[in-house]
């Protein structure tokens, strides 16, 4: 009798791989890879960077100058309503040379500080930009820098205080005098800004570093042009001038920045 066949069977026979054909060796070093793969191994840890803004140090000398503005915020429309005529004005009025308030000597001095500490702030992210470590630390060389803008302001007070009494006029001298403390508090206004920005924001440092010699050299020129307005007489006069611009805004500049890479180079050594 002849043998049924299952009909429930699938109707698929299945095959199975016999020792020929299986993967050879040559396969596998083919298709796989052995010992530590690169990808798996990740990264080397490095260092973050620290903000500047984030340096308590540097926080204390905002907070203190806030606080100086905010004590003084009073007295600043006072300030203000002289603040064009004292900028630009040359116009010779006995009556209108008062002595200063208080009130506006103390806001002045706030504005003064604040162009100051702006200025080692900006500086310091130029340095940054130039490749220059700040070895002792950020605390350390934007104080150092605000200082050097400190001394060289009231060096500034100084030397144009002798100048205007030795070559002009009691008025003409007091006028001078207005127009270089108003434009440096036009400075100290334009500068504020981007001082903030760069501190927490160091990758935007090459363009507040040109935004403020751009302010500076703007500050400067409205000064110049005042002093040009308040002194030329002839044609003669050109020359005395000329010597002023060299010896008075030039030089002094010149000087300051090498001075400032020497205290780079003093501070790292030392720190």
């Amino acid at each position: 009798m002849p043998q049924l066949s299952d009909s429930i069977a699938s109707p698929f026979r299945h095959s199975f791989c016999t020792e020929q054909d299986a993967v050879s060796p040559v396969s596998e070093h083919t298709w796989f890879s052995r010992g530590q793969v690169a990808y798996t191994q990740g990264h080397e840890p490095g260092e973050k960077a620290s903000l500047p803004g984030y340096d308590s140090g540097v926080l204390c000398l905002l907070l203190g100058m806030f606080l100086l503005l905010a004590y003084n915020f009073r007295h600043y429309s006072t300030f203000l309503k002289n603040f064009a005529t004292d900028l630009f004005s040359i116009r010779r009025r006995e009556d209108s040379f008062d002595v200063r308030t208080a009130s506006e000597t103390g806001v002045q001095l706030s504005l003064m500080f604040m162009a100051c500490l702006s200025e080692g702030i900006i500086v310091n992210s130029a340095l940054g930009v130039a490749g220059a470590s700040s070895g002792p630390g950020v605390f350390v060389v934007i104080s150092a820098l605000t200082l050097a803008a400190i001394l060289y302001y009231l060096w500034q007070l100084g030397t144009y205080y002798v100048v205007g009494y030795v070559f002009a006029d009691r008025v003409a001298a007091r006028l001078w005098m207005k127009g270089f403390n108003a434009s440096q508090a036009l400075l100290a206004m334009l500068l504020v800004v981007p001082a903030l920005v760069v501190l927490f924001n160091p990758v935007a440092a090459p363009v507040v570093v040109i935004c403020g010699l751009s302010c500076y050299f703007l500050t400067r020129i409205v000064f110049i042009c005042k002093g040009f307005r308040l002194f030329y007489d002839n044609f003669g006069s050109l020359i005395y001038f000329i010597l002023y611009l060299c010896s008075l805004e030039i030089v002094p500049i010149v000087l300051l920045y090498r001075t400032i890479l020497f205290m780079q180079t003093l501070l790292t050594k030392f720190f």
